[in-house]
């Protein structure tokens, strides 16, 4: 059971991603961001109070294929955030492609339920510059295959859930 959740900045993504994942006993949470500067460093802070003492963290910044190697120790697995991780794959100038079919492959082969949050960058005004708008198009991409393999997508609208795909109507 592959979950998808998204949504603007601050819709409430990650709080609803964790309540999903509530009903689990050993939960892994994996964390993709990386604290480049003390902005974000807050961010990571503020997602990590959220947790309580029931969740594993897994700080995975690239290789996001390697945290099925132990899946069948977990009953589910949160992924916060794809949109951090493509960002970490284009920043190091890696090979974004390989690393996507690779995750790909094995999220889709996973038997334990996957909770995944990403961003939608297209809701609000387009970047001026050239890679800005290469990051955006990229992720569009990878949210269009994503949301393809799941069997649920949600979408969070000011901390609201609106169903897109399976689930509630």
């Amino acid at each position: 059971m592959i979950t998808l959740v998204t949504g603007g900045v601050k819709s409430g993504k990650t709080a609803y991603a964790i309540q999903l994942c509530g009903q689990y006993q050993f939960k892994t949470y994996v964390a993709t961001a990386e604290a480049f500067d003390d902005a974000m460093q807050n961010k990571i802070d503020l997602h990590k109070a959220e947790r309580d003492a029931s969740w594993t963290t897994i700080e995975e910044p690239v290789s996001l294929h390697s945290v099925f190697d132990n899946a069948e120790k977990q009953d589910v697995i949160l992924i916060d955030c794809i949109t951090m991780w493509l960002n970490n794959l284009i920043y190091k100038q890696l090979n974004t492609e390989k690393h996507i079919e690779h995750f790909m492959e094995r999220l889709k082969s996973c038997k334990k339920p996957v909770v995944i949050v990403t961003n939608e960058t297209g809701l609000g005004v387009m970047p001026a510059n050239p890679e800005g708008c290469k990051f955006a198009d990229e992720l569009g991409k990878l949210n269009t295959r994503l949301a393809a393999v799941s069997d649920s997508v949600i979408f969070m609208i000011s901390s609201i859930p609106l169903f897109i795909k399976g689930g509630k109507k």
